[in-house]
């Protein structure tokens, strides 16, 4: 019998290679496609990054902080200082025996102020170069020491400008924008050195947040005087001592404030900042520049609230209304009496603001400036009137 040996293998038909062939083309292309579409969105990811990290705020950062400078101050303190070895002799036997030396201690100070103009004037707070007995250095953000000098401040308005000596040119300076236009939740950037002092560099930090409210007022007792803020921004970009005097800018990157004060109960930051409108910052800089000072403008008569005041004594004078600012002198010579106001009137509104406090009419007037006109509405008996007064200096 015949046996057979293992069967011998068929040649693949042509037209199932060609299948096969196809098919492996198929799987490489879609896996060539499938690697470039992946590098494409890693690409586009990438790039996606990159443009969300070039956004406004830092673009709006990158225009304003080199313009941006740290103000280092420096005051003298006398103190007693009695050696230890003598102690035992002062609480005993008093002075003649035991007398302390007297030396003096340098304190430091740290505030922030920016470049306003090309002819190298420089915003700060007042409060920033107030009881200094010399500015120790005013730094830009390259490291560029600039030597400046004092042009003028004004305590109740707390603003301060200084100017730097020598050629100007090469300065960076800031763009200015419009502070009555800002809007509620606008975004703002509060730029400036709070570390400076600890830190010993003049890069300035930054702290963003919204417009949380404009035209806030706030009278606070500083020392002998009283400032009066007026029309103040309110902001939740976190203000901390070391950038009072820097720049609040919005996302343009034009100074719309100056960063001046924070409301906290604790001393530290508490959500509420306050920055100078730099509309008013800046018609109170052109006048320091130009005089040297703030020229205090008045109205020139003096009165007390309606609703404070005895409803006899009203009733004697012929006051009809309940509300409102009643004028108890009108000085001579003054826009007031020029006006026409008289003593027994009572200040309804001045330009279309209710008064019903003499703190509100210092407000208003605190506001304006020599030469600005105010218009009056005043009841006079049963009469209502309308006067217009031009501001003068006031004559103290």
């Amino acid at each position: 019998m015949k046996t057979e040996g293992p069967a011998a293998a068929r040649p693949v038909p042509q037209i199932l290679r060609r299948q096969v062939m196809r098919t492996v083309m198929r799987l490489l292309v879609s896996g060539i496609l499938g690697i470039q579409a992946l590098g494409a969105g890693i690409a586009w990811a990438q790039s996606d990054i990159d443009a969300s990290r070039n956004n406004a705020i830092v673009r709006a950062i990158e225009l304003a902080a080199p313009a941006v400078v740290t103000i280092s101050v420096v005051s003298y303190q006398r103190e007693t200082v009695l050696e230890p070895l003598f102690e035992d002799f002062w609480g005993l036997f008093g002075p003649p025996l035991a007398r302390p030396r007297v030396r003096q201690r340098a304190v430091e100070g740290i505030g922030s102020g920016f470049i306003y103009d090309d002819a190298g004037h420089i915003l700060t707070n007042y409060h920033v170069l107030q009881g200094a007995d010399a500015i120790v250095s005013v730094t830009l953000p390259d490291r560029r020491r600039l030597e400046v000098e004092v042009v003028g401040g004004d305590e109740r308005s707390d603003i301060a400008v200084l100017r730097v000596k020598g050629d100007t040119s090469s300065l960076p300076r800031v763009a200015l924008g419009d502070s009555d236009g800002l809007r509620l939740g606008e975004w703002v950037i509060a730029i400036g050195n709070p570390f400076g002092m600890l830190m010993r560099d003049s890069q300035p930090s930054v702290s963003v947040g919204v417009v949380s409210a404009v035209h806030r007022k706030v009278s606070r007792t500083i020392g002998n005087g009283e400032r009066l803020y007026q029309d103040l921004i309110q902001t939740d970009a976190a203000i901390n001592p070391g950038n009072s005097g820097g720049p609040l800018v919005d996302a343009r990157g034009r100074v719309v404030g100056i960063n001046t004060m924070i409301f906290s109960n604790s001393g530290g930051y508490q959500g509420l900042g306050f920055a100078l409108p730099i509309n008013r910052v800046k018609r109170v800089a052109d006048e320091l520049i130009r005089y040297g000072r703030r020229r205090d403008p008045w109205f020139g008569f003096r009165g007390q609230s309606v609703a404070e005041t005895d409803p006899y004594t009203l009733s004697q004078i012929g006051v009809s209304v309940d509300t409102g600012v009643l004028v108890t002198e009108v000085v001579r010579d003054t826009p007031a009496a020029k006006a026409g106001l008289q003593p027994g009137d009572v200040v309804l509104a001045i330009n279309g603001e209710v008064v019903e406090h003499p703190l509100d009419v210092d407000f208003i007037n605190w506001a304006l400036f020599v030469g600005d006109t105010a218009e009056f509405d005043v009841a006079r008996g049963s009469k209502t009137l309308r006067l217009k007064l031009r501001l003068e200096e006031y004559r103290g």
